[in-house]
């Protein structure tokens, strides 16, 4: 994994001649989907010149299509796709996947409406993949709107935080660059959430199949900023967890796993917290009760320190605040895991809930549509 340096931008390579193409997947955001489409307009490297852009929409009922065509205007690159088999982010990557290997892109950039990207974010990403890096990404920084900001700003900037152990192996779905040759390699699961995660999975484990290691070289930029939000009240986050640890476990399931790779990472610290703590109080041990008090400080005071690059605007509590997000997470992750898992197995419903996704990962590969290109004028 390479981190580049601030003077990227001194490459003297021609981005003019690149075939990149930039998604945008969306669903009921139209104001979301304007500020990130006039953040793309404004790119050092403009749009039409050194990028394309995609909008994958999954059934919006917003205004989201007026908001685009208007936006098509000012930019005459713009395409809108409606996404042929709804249910999530793993069927509309499927299939513009394969709407841009037939355009014979070079480049693929994933997005989302939610991101606001600074002036240099694409040139920076496709200077990282002319470069030789097969993924890129660069710096989450999530905007501050409720203290459910506090509470998951790491989620986002998990590979940020760790670049050497997260980082080196794994990109947001929503901060990533890619060639599009990496995907001959690996797919993404025709799941509603977490597909970027079982994606990465299956990079890893296709990569050293046959006793050949196949090495991805992955790049972050850290000026490479793009400003993302989360959700800004309890529902809001219990919807999220809900829908990403479905998708997680659906896409587990496509790939051949019992059980989500990470349930065990959030679990088990989960399970042994709690355990440690019920016993300092049962036996009234002060040994046993500071391991977890040192464990939640020191984390505290890394995520804390972390935040000032990471979240725009954070408090005097932000450290506490994520942490106690973490064992949100954790707990969110194993309720909701086991929750599904036991409803699949107990009604024997693993081969329908298989059958249905690659049901859906063939419509989402032959699906006909390519976008059209904005704006459509009215007569």
């Amino acid at each position: 994994m390479i981190i580049y340096p601030h003077n990227i931008l001194d490459n003297g390579i021609s981005i003019e001649s690149r075939r990149t193409a930039l998604v945008i997947l969306n669903k009921d955001n139209a104001e979301g989907l304007r500020k990130a489409l006039e953040s793309l307009e404004t790119q050092s490297c403009p749009p039409c010149k050194c990028f394309d852009i995609y909008i994958v929409d999954g059934g919006s009922s917003d205004h989201s299509f007026l908001v685009a065509n208007e936006m098509g205007s000012k930019i005459p690159c713009l395409y809108w796709l409606d996404q042929s088999v709804k249910g999530g982010t793993g069927p509309a990557r499927i299939e513009i996947l394969e709407v841009l290997r037939k355009k014979g892109y070079k480049y693929i950039i994933w997005g989302d409406s939610e991101n606001i990207y600074s002036r240099e974010y694409v040139e920076r990403i496709i200077t990282m993949l002319d470069r030789g890096c097969d993924i890129a990404s660069g710096r989450s920084v999530v905007i501050r709107q409720s203290i459910w900001s506090e509470a998951f700003y790491w989620y986002h900037a998990f590979h940020n935080l760790f670049p050497r152990i997260v980082g080196s192996r794994h990109a947001p779905g929503n901060n990533m660059g890619a060639k599009i040759s990496v995907y001959d390699l690996a797919s993404y699961p025709p799941s509603k959430r977490s597909d970027d995660y079982i994606f990465t999975f299956s990079l890893i484990k296709n990569s050293s199949r046959d006793g050949e290691i196949n090495k991805v070289k992955y790049c972050i930029d850290e000026d490479a900023v793009v400003r993302v939000s989360m959700a800004e009240s309890l529902r809001g986050v219990i919807s999220w967890q809900r829908s990403r640890v479905s998708g997680l476990v659906m896409g587990s399931l496509y790939i051949g796993l019992k059980i989500p790779p990470d349930l065990l990472s959030w679990s088990a610290p989960l399970a042994v917290f709690l355990a440690l703590l019920i016993l300092s109080v049962i036996l009234l041990n002060p040994v046993l009760l500071a391991i977890p008090i040192i464990s939640i400080i020191s984390l505290s005071v890394f995520l804390h320190i972390k935040s000032r690059r990471y979240l725009d605007k954070g408090s005097w509590i932000t450290g506490l605040v994520a942490t106690l997000g973490m064992i949100l997470h954790a707990f969110f992750t194993t309720i909701y895991a086991l929750e599904d898992l036991i409803k699949i197995y107990v009604s024997g419903g693993v081969e329908k809930t298989i059958a249905n996704m690659r049901e859906a990962e063939i419509k989402a590969k032959n699906s006909m549509r390519e976008g059209l290109r904005l704006p459509i004028k009215s007569t």
